[in-house]
């Protein structure tokens, strides 16, 4: 039951990445954006992906973003649920957030522990059903809808750093 249990939520899941990536791709996901307190929505987001050993460092601790909570949360839970699948048992997560300078915006970054993302294939992790020769149980959609909800917050997206590791930053710019 179990088993059926997850191929039912796997499922449903990849419905759900494929609706979105439809109204995308038709320009009915519009944003809605709020100035929220970015610590207790990444706590939130954190929560709610059940990813344990995640440890968050938003400064100033008072930080907020001009942004759209439903597409930011989607890309978090993305990043986390990656990062999750490739770090190794007893691995931390971090998730950081920062204001990136005097102008405002929003800087996100999430490291894990896993082998990282080769150069060569950076640009096309976040392609549609790229999933970079991992058989993990991921749609390849994950990442791509990530930087549909970047971009349209006039943002960007990239694996940064070297491996070991990964470090995926998103930048938003300020609204």
């Amino acid at each position: 039951m179990q088993t059926a249990l997850n191929q039912t939520q796997r499922l449903g899941n990849l419905v759900a990445e494929l609706l979105d990536l439809s109204r995308v791709d038709g320009g009915a996901l519009p944003l809605s954006r709020e100035v929220f307190a970015i610590e207790p929505f990444l706590a939130g987001v954190v929560a709610q992906a059940g990813v344990n050993e995640v440890t968050l460092d938003v400064s100033p601790p008072d930080l907020t973003a001009n942004a759209d909570p439903a597409r930011l949360h989607q890309v978090v839970a993305n990043l986390l649920d990656n990062a999750a699948r490739h770090s190794p048992l007893g691995k931390n997560i971090v998730l950081t957030a920062r204001r990136p300078g005097s102008q405002g915006g929003l800087l996100l970054e999430v490291v894990d522990g896993g082998p990282g993302i080769p150069t060569s294939e950076r640009a096309r992790v976040f392609e549609r059903f790229s999933r970079g020769g991992a058989d993990d149980g991921g749609t390849g959609l994950g990442l791509a809808i990530a930087r549909w909800a970047v971009e349209l917050h006039g943002g960007d997206i990239a694996v940064v750093g070297e491996p070991p590791g990964c470090r995926i930053r998103v930048s938003l710019p300020p609204a």
